[in-house]
């Protein structure tokens, strides 16, 4: 065979072979074992690669396809694993240079041309090569081979391709950054690395990171770049750029370049100094090279930043922060923000200025977060170099306002936190244009604003210049400017800012900035102020901002110093008379007629501050005893009684009328504070005096009248607009949402006062603002400001709504006469006979349901029964054509108002309001029979049955047993849904109708409970019951009846439901043996009734179904009712009834048949909680009754193994199968109980055979989870004598087989997380039986090496979050559980935790964009592990000579990560404990024995355990006893 293929080598060499037959023979000789040629592989591969490298010289012709299968070749003898073998054992393969060489050419060629000729080939053979490192070598050996192919590989990755190549660039990209930067670490000439990467590295590398990171990359068709792929070619790239531009051995470089000074080392190797490392970055970075225009500019922005924080990342330390400084200004000067002045005449689109700030946002970040910028030592030492940068800056931002980018105003609040004085000289020009002249309406840009105007006052509040801030405030408002085109000065950002500064003011600057409003007011706005609207407008904002200044000032009170109380009374009496009266004045003495807007402005801002004054005074006078003032106190007889507040002395009645006039021209802040006055007034008379004082109620009722009128006419316009809740902020689109804001919050005061039709005014107004829909109330939740909708919402769900009474009941009627009317405008007979068939509907204030209560309650012993009357009148009404039929969009309108009865507390509803919403609700739901649209009138009945059973369990509900029988409701209801059921077009199984079961079961189980509760006539009430069903069963036989029309499958199921809610309510009853002394045999005869026609209603239901039909989920409760209620009364049998002259047909065969039904079919159940927890509870029945038990086999190695194919299902969803654990556990409990010694045994011995690691070597995981999850189910049994004692003894083997199942399981890639979690959540209950249970403390100690193989890394968060979790229960269960092992185990049991409080360092860390997804849950780790701490140190014992390590690991791997603050704020809580447990001696060995890094990080530590720990620990046992 030798001889046939030892001519192979020869034929590929000649020119007489056809290409064609010499690729088939090379490809015979690759595969073929039977071809022997020396060095095989490498002659191969020198005759391909020969062949390309002759075509690319020109030195042999081939067609395109010849060459594309030579490309084909090399790459599948590359990729193959026969070669990859051959390498591992030893054999070297030759390349060759001219091969990588003609790879780098055709990369080349791709990134300048696009042309994808082979490129896949191409880039498959680089693929193969860099990923193999023995073939790896030809580039790492060549630095300048490999620094070409990656130059060209970005910028072809930079063209963005589309298809195929685009992931198989990126994934050699990948690989060549990888062995680029293996070989950078170890290269010893910083010129040759910086030379390589300024002169082909630098551009485009940071032109793919720009593309990587801003998201551009994705185009149609292209698809998107993995994110971990992205993330970590970022990643590359900065480490490139970073060890080839910013060595650490080129510091000396950058120091004698950016700092002028030679800076010489004497010591041995130090290389010779470049001389400017940054120009030649920066000229790089200007270069346009292959950058396309109009992205270069962007590139570059992009780019600034990233070199500064890789310059400040690699060179800043302790004395080397100017150095960093010095690297800004020439980096900002490659931004075009930087040469705004040259280029005057240009306009930037706001793209453009949102990139350029972004950058400058960055570089000033990096700034303040390094701490680069010392205020003294740049004073002293640099002549304020830097201070005379960032002032340029400033001046920049300030003169190119640029209000609509966010970035704007960040750029400006950080250059306030680095000196305030930078913005000091254009503190008016900021002010100007960064809040009282801004243009600001996006919610990110009003974001921006509000944390710059917060960071202004709180720097110049600890500065105590917040008076000089204000008094340029006060500049800027008064200034000449087109004042109707600002916005509102104190929208809710700026006034909470300013709220917040009061606070933390003394006194006495309050005061200076309160005189000086009043000042300005005086010297500035009043002289002008009579016909000018621009001074109107002014006048309203320094309204607004004194306004601010004197609500939200500290309030005074007894302690507060004399002088500090005279000067704010001496205030308060300037506003009054300087202001408040001239502003009055001026409205009441204006002889011609003047311009709206002047008018309402004026009016405004008099009206404010009286508001204000009048507010301030009253809180005043409550709080400060020393305080008097001007307006006296009203008492007794000396109260005003005129319309007007009489809150402001010396104010005349007839311009308080005037002013009445002018404010009821608009709806403006003038109106709101005139209401605000009349509701001060009616607070102070109500303070002062009775409120049922004769002279005082009508000027409480004229108040009221006033404040509610007011509005009115602005309710009805349905505003939608929003408030932020400020006075300033009041306008025409806002006035309705701040008037209803007003009524609302001063209900309580306002309501006593209203009489009966205003009360009904605000419920028709309350129901007609309030959402009608869960979509309408989700976007009212999410809405930020105030609503029309979110104030009611608010008022709906409030617990003191049903305290106020009137309006309380007002609504009820509201809501239902609007129920009312849709259902008569449904009606199909006129309103004059619907009027005497259903007379409620027309019921307006409950005389009708009074009239009902008083003629039942004197009914005598002979008069017609009357409660028959309504039943009758219903009964006829459902059985007939009901009078009432609604179209799809009333059923609509009812449900929202449903929707909103639901928010009511109908729990609680006086009678007379319970009878009406019971007979309203029952009407609605009866008069849906026939209805068309089966969704919404299925979602329509299950709502009214819904509310009428959380209805009947109300403290009213016998008010209703006083008008009807509840044989007779339990009549209409079925009646009515039995006619209904017949037009529902839906499955049995749907969702929706299985719900609507469960309501009208609940509503039926809740009416004959609390019949049988009051002891109503129960066997007159449940014979009918009884009777009525038996009728109905007699129909549904017939399959036809006059009465109730065809029986649907769905109507047997309703019927079904009934009886099963009958027997349970009437079998305990039974069972009792308390009945009433009528009848005593009567009830077990209706019991057995029910029995009986239940018993053929399932045997009619299960008979219909083919033999390999599932057993519908409705027919489980069923039929384990029947069975719980047969086995309590017939306890030595089931099925024959005692006592009777003939046998009842036996039960038995049924209970069999479906006993082996759910046996095959419990899995598929499992989805279905309810009917999973039903059909255990009939196999627990089942199985208590060993006279049923089949002769077949044992019935509890039948339910095992039942249990056990439920355990294993791979469908089953995690959350359904955590869902039904407890009814699994509840089902063994009582099966254990039950048997024997042999039964217990073939449990454990169950589990000891799935926990066989044979299973895992088969791959049948479903084995292993069923026995892991059946011993999670055992454990949680309760369990004593030989049975426990028989568990106890096999734990050790348990144990040891978890150990090999999660080893086993931990070794696949990616790691079985369905078996590893499982097995460490039974461990753990394992564990916490305790020392009794697990004696041997080397069974524990194998939970360690457990705990040791988990992997916690490359896990998604919900994942990672669950191990996190199992791994601390674990060690939780070894701390509290096993003492006697900790006192061995103490390094095992902290190398352990050390892997979690690495883990939440790791997970927990700052990522880029995107990393803070799993935060939750790296919080809730964090959580465990600072509660882990806190056990550690409660027992000192232990651990105190343990403790300095734990602080050592944390503070070493602490070093290598930015934590988020808040996992870091978790797990310092957590280490200061452990601190608690270190000595002096421990402090001082840990401050030698670490590592510089860590060192800092201890220091750290420990300054702020000594600072806030400490401190408050030592302050607490001052008082401690």
């Amino acid at each position: 065979m030798a001889a046939i293929y030892s001519g192979i080598s020869l034929k590929l060499k000649s020119k007489k072979t056809s290409w064609e037959d010499k690729l088939k023979l090379a490809h015979f000789a690759w595969v073929s074992h039977q071809c022997f040629l020396p060095n095989k592989e490498q002659v191969l591969l020198d005759w391909a690669r020969q062949s390309l490298v002759a075509f690319y010289k020109k030195k042999l012709e081939l067609t395109e396809g010849v060459v594309e299968r030579l490309w084909a070749y090399i790459g599948d003898i590359l990729h193959s694993k026969k070669l990859q073998s051959l390498l591992k054992n030893g054999k070297t393969i030759d390349l060759q240079t001219s091969l990588v060489k003609i790879i780098n050419e055709r990369v080349a060629e791709f990134s300048l041309s696009g042309s994808q000729k082979n490129i896949c080939a191409v880039l498959s053979c680089c693929q193969a090569i860099l990923s193999i490192p023995a073939l790896a070598v030809i580039y790492t050996a060549k630095q300048e081979l490999l620094v070409a192919l990656l130059s060209q590989l970005c910028w072809s990755a930079c063209r963005q391709p589309e298809g195929a190549v685009a992931a198989l660039l990126l994934e050699v990209t990948h690989l060549a950054l990888g062995q680029y930067l293996s070989i950078q670490q170890q290269q010893v000439n910083p010129r040759r690395v910086f030379g390589d990467v300024t002169g082909h590295l630098l551009q485009p590398c940071l032109v793919l990171r720009h593309l990587l990171s801003g998201g551009t990359w994705t185009h149609p068709g292209q698809g998107q770049v993995p994110p971990v792929l992205s993330r970590e070619i970022r990643s590359q790239l900065e480490a490139v750029l970073q060890g080839g531009v910013f060595r650490p051995d080129m510091l000396s470089s950058y120091t004698e370049e950016l700092l002028g000074q030679q800076q010489r080392d004497t010591k041995i190797g130090t290389p010779k100094s470049l001389l400017t490392p940054l120009d030649t970055v920066v000229t790089r970075l200007l270069d346009a090279g292959h950058c396309e225009p109009h992205l270069h500019a962007t590139v570059v922005a992009n780019s600034v930043a990233v070199l500064y924080r890789l310059f400040i990342d690699s060179y800043l330390k302790e004395g080397n922060q100017f150095l960093c400084f010095q690297a800004l200004p020439r980096l900002f000067g490659c931004l075009r923000i930087s040469h705004l002045q040259e280029e005057q005449g240009k306009t930037w689109a706001t793209l453009d200025w949102t990139t350029e700030l972004l950058v400058v946002e960055q570089l000033l970040s990096s700034v303040a977060s390094s701490n680069i910028y010392n205020v003294a030592a740049d004073r002293i030492r640099h002549g304020e170099a830097q201070f005379h940068f960032y002032r340029s800056l400033a001046e920049l931002l300030i003169n190119h306002l640029q209000a609509p980018v966010p970035a704007w105003f960040r750029c400006l609040k950080i250059l306030i936190s680095l000196n305030h004085l930078i913005l000091e000289p254009d503190l008016d020009d900021l002010l100007s244009s960064a809040w009282i002249d801004a243009e600001v309406t996006e919610v990110r840009t009003k974001k921006a604003q509000e944390v710059l105007i917060h960071t202004l006052f709180q720097t110049h509040a600890k500065l105590r210049q917040v008076p000089r801030l204000f008094e340029e405030l006060l500049g800027v408002i008064c200034r000449p400017a087109a004042e109707a085109l600002r916005q509102p000065v104190l929208a809710s950002g700026p006034s909470a800012a300013l709220c917040a500064c009061l606070l933390e003011l003394p006194p006495g600057q309050i005061l200076d900035m309160w005189s000086l409003v009043l000042d300005k007011f005086q010297s500035l706005i009043l002289p002008c102020l009579k016909s000018d609207v621009d001074m109107a407008l002014k006048s309203l904002s320094l309204s607004s901002l004194l306004h601010c200044i004197m609500f939200n000032m500290p309030s005074l009170d007894s302690s507060t110093p004399l002088p500090v109380v005279r000067r704010t009374q001496c205030m308060m009496e300037r506003v009054l008379g300087e202001l408040v009266k001239p502003l009055l004045a001026l409205l009441l003495d204006t002889p011609s007629p003047e311009s709206e807007l002047w008018l309402q402005k004026v009016s405004d801002a008099a009206l404010l501050l009286s508001h204000t004054w009048a507010q301030v005074d009253a809180m005043l006078r409550l709080n400060c005893c020393q305080y008097r003032s001007v307006a006296g106190t009203l008492m007794g007889n000396a109260l005003e009684l005129s319309s007007f507040p009489s809150l402001l002395p010396g104010v005349e009645p007839q311009l308080w009328k005037k002013v009445e006039k002018l404010t009821a021209q608009s709806s403006s802040l003038g109106r709101y504070c005139l209401e605000q006055l009349h509701l001060q007034r009616m607070r102070r008379t109500l303070m002062q005096t009775s409120s049922q004082a004769e002279q005082v109620l009508p000027t409480l009722k004229r108040d009221a009248a006033y404040i509610l009128d007011s509005g009115r006419s602005s309710l009805s316009l349905r505003t939608t607009a929003s408030w932020d809740g400020q006075v300033g902020t009041v306008s025409a689109p806002t006035y309705p949402v701040a008037h209803w804001h007003l009524l609302v919050s001063n209900l309580p005061i306002l309501i006593p006062y209203l009489c009966l039709e205003d009360i009904k005014y605000l419920a028709s107004i309350l129901l007609r603002t309030l959402p009608t829909s869960k979509a309408q109330e989700t976007s009212a939740d999410e809405e930020p400001y105030v609503t029309l909708q979110r104030v009611s919402m608010a008022l709906l769900r409030s617990p003191l709504f049903p305290e106020i009474q009137a309006l309380h009941s007002a609504f009820l009627m509201c809501v239902a006469a609007r129920c009312s009317s849709i259902l008569c405008s449904g009606s199909q007979s006129g309103p004059g006979p619907l009027r005497q068939q259903v007379p409620w509907l027309f019921e307006k204030d409950h005389t009708l349901v009074a009239h009902w209560e008083s003629r039942f309650a004197k009914v005598g012993p002979e008069s017609v029964e009357p409660r028959g009357e309504i039943a009758q009148n219903f009964l006829s009404l459902v059985k007939s054509d009901f009078p009432i039929q609604l179209e799809d969009e009333q059923l609509g309108d009812l449900l929202g108002l449903l929707n909103i009865i639901s928010a009511l507390h109908l729990d609680s509803l006086l009678p007379h309001h319970h009878l009406h919403y019971f007979l309203l609700l029952l009407t609605m739901a009866v008069s849906t029979q026939g209805h068309s649209c089966p969704p919404r009138a299925l979602q329509f009945l299950t709502t009214c049955y819904r509310l009428l059973s959380c209805l009947q369990r109300g403290r009213s509900a016998r008010c209703v047993f006083r008008v009807m029988y509840v044989s007779d409701i339990f009549e209409i209801v079925l009646t009515s849904l039995l006619r209904a059921s017949g037009g529902l077009c839906v499955e049995v199984d749907d969702p929706s109708w299985l719900e609507f079961l469960q309501e009208v079961g609940s509503f039926l189980e809740q009416l004959m409970a609390m019949l049988i509760q009051s002891r109503l006539s129960l066997v007159l009430n449940f014979g009918k019951i009884t009777a009525f069903l038996s009728r109905c069963k007699l129909h549904t036989e017939a399959a036809f009846s006059k009465q109730l029309g065809n029986q649907s499958p769905l109507g047997r199921q309703l019927l079904l439901v009934c009886l099963t809610k009958l027997c349970q309510v009437l079998g305990p009853l039974v069972k009792d043996r308390r009945q009433p002394q009528e009848a005593p045999a009567a009830l077990p005869e209706l019991l057995q009734q029910a029995m009986l026609q239940m018993a053929a209603g399932l045997q009619l239901c299960s008979a219909q179904g083919t033999p390999h039909h599932h057993l519908p989920a409705v027919l489980l409760s069923p039929v384990a009712t029947l069975l719980e209620v047969d086995l309590s009364q017939h306890p030595g049998g089931v099925g024959i009834a005692q006592g009777t002259d003939r046998a009842v047909p036996s039960n038995a065969s049924l209970y069999q048949g479906v006993y082996s039904q759910l046996l095959s079919e419990l899995p598929t159940l499992a989805g279905d909680t309810r009917s999973f927890q039903a059909a255990l509870r009939f196999l627990a029945l089942f199985f208590s009754a060993s006279t049923l038990h089949p002769p077949e086999g044992p019935v509890f190695v039948s339910m095992l193994q039942a249990m056990r194919t439920v355990l294993a299902d791979p469908d089953i969803p995690v959350l359904a199968a955590q869902d039904i654990e407890p009814h699994l556990g509840a089902l063994l409990t009582r099966m254990l109980e039950a048997g024997t010694m042999e039964d217990f045994g073939l449990v454990v011995r169950s589990i000891l055979q799935g926990l066989d690691v044979r299973h895992v070597w088969m791959a049948d995981l479903q084995a292993v989870l069923s026995a892991v999850r059946l011993l999670k189910l055992l454990l949680s049994c309760p369990l004593s004598g030989e049975k426990a004692g028989l568990l106890w003894r096999a734990c050790p083997q348990i144990i040891s087989a978890l150990t090999l199942q999660n080893r086993e399981a931990c070794q696949e890639r990616p790691v079985v997380l369905t078996v590893v979690e499982p097995i460490l959540d039974v461990l753990a209950a394992l564990l916490r039986q305790g020392e009794e249970a697990i004696s041997n403390p080397h069974h524990v100690s194998l939970a360690f090496s457990i705990l040791l193989t988990v992997p916690l890394d490359h896990l998604r968060p919900p994942e990672y979050g669950r191990v996190f979790l199992g791994l601390h229960s674990v060690l939780f269960s070894i701390l509290q559980c096993h003492p006697k092992v900790m006192l061995k185990a103490i390094p095992s049991f902290l190398n352990s935790f050390n892997r979690l409080v690495f883990s939440v360092m790791h997970e927990g860390r700052q990522k880029d964009k995107g990393g803070a997804d799993g935060l939750p849950v790296v919080l809730e780790c964090a959580r465990l592990v600072q509660r882990m701490y806190s056990h550690i140190a409660a027992r000192p014992e232990d651990f105190t000579t343990s403790s300095p390590f734990l602080v050592a690991q944390y503070v070493t791997e602490a070093q290598k990560v930015t934590l988020y603050p808040a996992v870091k704020d978790l797990l310092q809580e957590g280490i200061y404990l452990i601190l608690d447990l270190c000595i002096e001696p421990d402090v001082q060995f840990l401050r030698a024995s670490l590592q510089p890094g860590a060192r800092d990080v201890f220091k750290e530590l420990y300054s702020d355990y000594r600072k806030y720990h400490k401190a408050k620990h030592e302050g607490e046992k001052r008082y401690a006893a």
